[in-house]
């Protein structure tokens, strides 16, 4: 994985993760894992250690302040593209999944076109989903920004960006509805390691809440509040762990586990407060292998390739 790749997964990572906190409460999470506000996880690793301090430290900085935990004294606005732009804000791996989930949706083993065939028959249509960039900006020192603008490696360059598009969802219940979507990402660069915090919120056009079951999962979901994500990122290991505006003093965490760079054989361990409630296997971005998941309401799927197969012998790498 070459460096802006990896700093790409780094940011999408967070992204995705901010989704499992969706249509949840905090109480129903407590009932459901067992979990306890205010715990993280214990790991045996020093420096899993110190970044939960400091998630715990910058977490407080962003209550106490609804500002990004970031001294911005020193940065200036940075020229660069717009494509440069989404491509560090991880937008353009986001675009190219959905492109990608669209194309393999004519697949009758894919979970997505099983979802989509659900959806249809009971609504009488599909849904379809398309993204638009709506602009961003970099804010980095002088030499960063010089950095950026002559090769926009952005794995060496400690910055903060903004950036926002706009997500169209139509069919359904959906037609003609939309959602706004905004990231910040800080990124502080160190000899030996990443650290990357985001802030993700969504606002929903008005047409989307016109049922009551949408509005429901909304108001459970306090979407238009960002998610707070921290994310280290140390040779083979990332550690992400986030703090949603459902379920606040609930603490997501997920520990990526690299097995194998050529292939991209990557295991996930996740946590609910300190309770450990599932674990996630992918190979080279698909899900593979028996994905996991404990507590009340726990079940095991298999996978191959990131289509949904009935295996008695799954894999468990």
């Amino acid at each position: 994985m070459n460096k802006v790749t990896s700093l790409k997964v780094v940011l999408s990572a967070g992204i995705t993760l901010t989704l499992s906190g969706c249509f949840s409460n905090t109480s129903m999470i407590m009932d459901a894992t067992g979990a306890k506000k205010g715990e993280l996880p214990a790991f045996q690793q020093p420096d899993f250690t110190n970044a939960q301090a400091d998630f715990r430290k910058k977490l407080e900085q962003y209550h106490n302040t609804n500002q990004m935990p970031v001294d911005t004294s020193s940065y200036s606005s940075c020229n660069l593209s717009q494509k440069t732009l989404q491509d560090i804000s991880g937008f353009t791996i986001i675009a190219d999944l959905l492109d990608t989930t669209r194309k393999n949706k004519d697949s009758k083993k894919s979970l997505t076109a099983r979802i989509g065939q659900d959806a249809s028959s009971a609504a009488g249509q599909d849904i379809q989903q398309t993204y638009h960039w709506q602009g961003g900006a970099l804010y980095a020192s002088t030499i960063d920004c010089q950095k950026l603008t002559n090769n926009s490696d952005a794995s060496n360059v400690s910055f903060l960006i903004d950036s926002q598009y706009l997500i169209k969802t139509t069919g359904a219940n959906f037609n003609g509805t939309h959602s706004i979507t905004e990231q910040k990402h800080v990124q502080r660069i160190t000899p030996d390691h990443i650290v990357s915090i985001g802030l993700s919120s969504t606002v929903m056009g008005d047409d989307f809440t016109k049922d009551f079951g949408t509005k429901l999962a909304l108001s459970l979901s306090n979407l238009k509040d960002p998610s707070f994500i921290y994310t280290y990122k140390k040779g083979n290991d990332q550690l992400n762990m986030i703090e949603a505006p459902s379920s606040p003093g609930i603490y997501f965490t997920q520990h990526f586990i690299t097995l194998n760079k050529e292939e991209q054989r990557i295991r996930s361990y996740r946590y609910t407060g300190a309770v450990h409630d599932g674990v996630g296997r992918s190979l080279n971005g698909k899900a593979q292998g028996l994905q996991e998941s404990f507590g009340k309401y726990g079940s095991n799927l298999c996978f191959d390739q990131g289509e949904l197969v009935q295996k008695s012998d799954c894999e468990t790498f």
